[in-house]
């Protein structure tokens, strides 16, 4: 089976072809992995099996817990085969790695169960398989090289006005988007979360993985200045949803950390410029460092949209609210989130005083403070009020999220 859908101009389909025969031949199960341990083929299910495999073939992700014990072993750097025993600790039975190399470089691994063990007639024959794998695998490579280019121009021609309904119709003639449902701009803020080599620094690996199309739905995609920008079509909530989960799993499997994810729809293909700009936006409010790994959506934004056009930054909470700037200077922690706390209960007492599990002389105490700080108008100024509300927000947000 493989593990890549749609109709990407890869050579995975005559690997598959490679994997089946020798599974036939061996009458035991097949798999080959790309340089990052991602399944890439497997075979029909032939004798033992472990959870690993099972994960992997059910996940699309590589075996995370025993990867340092397999790489201490030697299988990245091997030009050999090699056998791994068992390791009862990861559930693992053992197995044989083939190494797929052409002209030295790694392309992948092709891997056997060796149990029952693997006869000496057939290690030498899995690696006839791994020769005939390496210029099937190196080529594959060039020509998504050259469809993460087009995809990368298309996209930069759709973020112009002047050039976007082109762009579109472009992606639609070449299946790079479908006809059904409407235009999505994703936007992600990476950074690398390992030492990268000088010809990675560019993130060419990633715009790789990205055009091996692993997604169920074709998209546009550019990787510049550790952003990265993805143009779809989306017809249901259910498919953006799948879209940005496999989005994120295959920057982190590309090596990469999400810091700020954001999305916006575009009614027209020239809107496309202007959703990208209201994604970054959606970005800055995201929070991937607590936890909280999905997009946030330009519909769901609310209240921040009123801060939209405006850096999101510190100098923005003192040009948008006078007082905000003041009680920041001359008040205390308490005071700027009891203001919060208590603008956002409305200015209910009762509400105000769960929010901070403080006792009603408390907040009395700290309003009155607040008040001879700001002056008595402060909190009951609708205008007044309101900006310093969305100030002191903005600032709780950028003192919650780290740099």
């Amino acid at each position: 089976m493989s593990r890549v859908e749609g109709q990407a101009p890869s050579r995975l389909s005559e690997i598959q072809v490679f994997v089946d025969d020798l599974a036939d031949t061996l009458g035991r199960s097949v798999a080959v992995d790309n340089p990052r341990f991602e399944l890439l083929c497997a075979s029909a299910q032939t004798g033992p099996i472990d959870q690993i495999r099972v994960t992997a073939i059910i996940d699309r992700a590589p075996p995370r817990p025993p990867l340092p014990w397999m790489l201490s072993l030697g299988v990245a750097t091997s030009t050999t085969p090699l056998r791994l025993p068992r390791n009862d600790e990861y559930g693992m039975l053992p197995r044989v790695c083939f190494p797929i190399r052409f002209e030295a470089l790694l392309l992948g691994y092709l891997w056997l169960f060796d149990q029952p063990p693997v006869s000496d007639a057939a290690m030498a024959e899995a690696d006839r398989t791994v020769m005939a794998l390496a210029p099937l695998l190196a080529s594959d490579d060039t020509e998504i090289r050259e469809r993460a280019d087009d995809l990368a121009r298309i996209l930069t021609a759709a973020l112009t006005r002047e050039t976007a309904d082109a762009a579109v119709q472009e992606a639609i003639d070449r299946d790079y988007l479908t006809t059904r449902g409407g235009l999505v701009v994703h936007v992600a803020s990476l950074r690398p979360r390992r030492s990268r080599t000088p010809s990675d620094r560019h993130g060419r690996d990633l715009p790789l993985e990205l055009a091996r199309r692993q997604f169920t739905r074709p998209f546009l995609a550019r990787y510049i200045d550790d952003q990265l920008v993805t143009v779809t079509k989306i017809a249901t909530p259910g498919e953006n949803g799948e879209f940005e989960s496999t989005l994120i799993r295959t920057a982190r499997s590309a090596g990469y950390e999400v810091t700020a994810a954001g999305t916006a729809p575009a009614d027209t293909p020239t809107e496309v410029e202007e959703s990208t700009r209201r994604a970054e936006f959606a970005a800055a409010f995201s929070s991937p460092h607590k936890g909280r790994r999905g997009f946030r959506r330009w519909d769901e934004l609310g209240t921040w949209r009123l801060l939209y056009g405006r850096p999101i930054r510190a100098d923005t909470v003192k040009e948008i609210s006078e007082d905000a700037a003041l009680i920041l200077r001359t008040g205390s922690t308490e005071h700027w989130q009891t203001i919060i706390a208590y603008l956002d209960a409305g200015r209910r007492v009762d509400t105000t005083c769960e929010a901070l599990s403080i006792h009603r002389a408390t907040l009395y105490y700290r309003l009155n403070r607040i008040r001879e700080l700001l002056g008595a108008e402060a909190l009951d100024d609708g205008w007044r009020a309101t900006a310093l509300h969305i100030a002191l927000k903005l600032h709780h947000h950028l003192t919650d999220t780290p740099d």
